[in-house]
């Protein structure tokens, strides 16, 4: 009687097709994220300012119905905190204040911009922060890609997987909640004739999503990907987005300074030196609120970049890993 059977047993588990072995590496690595209770808090805490702009959607759509003394003063209210809070353009306000029905969906696509670009923005800094660093170095130093490339698996259904990790956890912050505001917006209105008006904004939604998580995930990746110390890519993730928005911040006040309003100096070129703000550059023209086409453009072509070369960057990484 052997004390070890060295033999080959059959699998009794569940399998995956060649199609969704990437799957398999996602899954686990929300099953580890999910365990880590700040993560958890975060995702609670990204939800709350959803409900703070649900209450502007509701207050607006009062604004918007037929004049009355308390639909007046609930205008000049939705006026004030875009005018005053919310930093709105003067073609905005204008609009509103002249007839809140026909602003319908520029005041929506704005809304949606700010809720997109002040809250959830910093919130998917914090929340790529706290979850990549890890996926790939950690990995790199436990030597655990030495059992994943064991399978037949390929470099890009890895980084797929590990991509897959970071989209779940950004869409449950930026998409679903833009969508649940939208949806909100539409049981708020008088008929439902206002899907017809505002079609297009479900569409921009997913732009908007698709230009803030692609390049984002994909950098943090290849920065994980460049060392094992999942500290080290923490530390320059964060180093990237503060010293960036320092600097345009820096260069833009520097630049304006014994300047009136009337007269401000054309900062605008000074975009390019901060993620934060070419994110919110490319938003505002997907929304169709910013009309500088020639910044949007540049934006766009800054994020693409981006893109392209952490792409090629963590795909060198892995196929040399692959290879070693």
């Amino acid at each position: 009687m052997p004390l070890h059977d060295v033999g080959y047993r059959e699998w009794q588990g569940e399998t995956r097709g060649d199609n969704f072995r990437w799957w398999v590496i996602a899954w686990t690595g929300i099953r580890i994220a999910w365990k880590n209770m700040w993560l958890r808090r975060m995702l609670v805490a990204a939800w709350l300012p959803a409900a703070a702009f649900g209450s502007l959607f509701f207050f607006y759509e009062q604004a918007a119905m037929e004049s009355s003394v308390n639909n007046d003063m609930t205008r000049m209210f939705v006026v004030r905190v875009l005018e005053h809070r919310l930093n709105a353009p003067r073609e905005i306000v204008t609009a509103l204040r002249d007839d809140p029905a026909e602003a319908r969906h520029t005041v929506w696509s704005y809304l949606l911009l700010v809720f997109f670009r002040n809250p959830q923005g910093v919130m998917i800094v914090l929340l790529v922060g706290l979850i990549a660093p890890r996926l790939i170095s950690q990995d790199l130093r436990s030597r655990a890609h030495l059992l994943y490339f064991s399978r037949p698996l390929t470099a890009t259904e890895y980084i797929l997987g590990k991509l897959t990790v970071l989209w779940v956890f950004l869409t449950g912050v930026t998409t679903l909640p833009a969508v649940a505001l939208y949806v909100l917006g539409v049981l708020l209105s008088p008929d439902l004739s206002v899907v017809w008006d505002t079609w297009d904004i479900p569409l921009r939604i997913l732009l908007a999503s698709i230009a803030l998580i692609l390049p984002t995930s994909l950098l943090a990746l290849a920065i994980s990907s460049l060392t094992k110390e999942s500290r080290y890519a923490g530390f320059a993730w964060f180093v990237i987005w503060v010293l960036g928005s320092v600097t345009y911040n820096a260069l833009t006040s520097t630049a304006n300074i014994g300047v009136s309003d009337l007269q401000a100096i054309d900062v605008d070129r000074w975009v390019l030196v901060s993620p934060y703000h070419i994110l919110g550059r490319a938003q505002a023209w997907i929304f169709a609120v910013d009309v500088n086409v020639r910044l949007a453009r540049n934006c766009v072509i800054a994020l693409c970049v981006t893109t392209a070369f952490s792409w090629i960057l963590l795909r060198s990484r892995i196929a040399s890993v692959v290879r070693a």
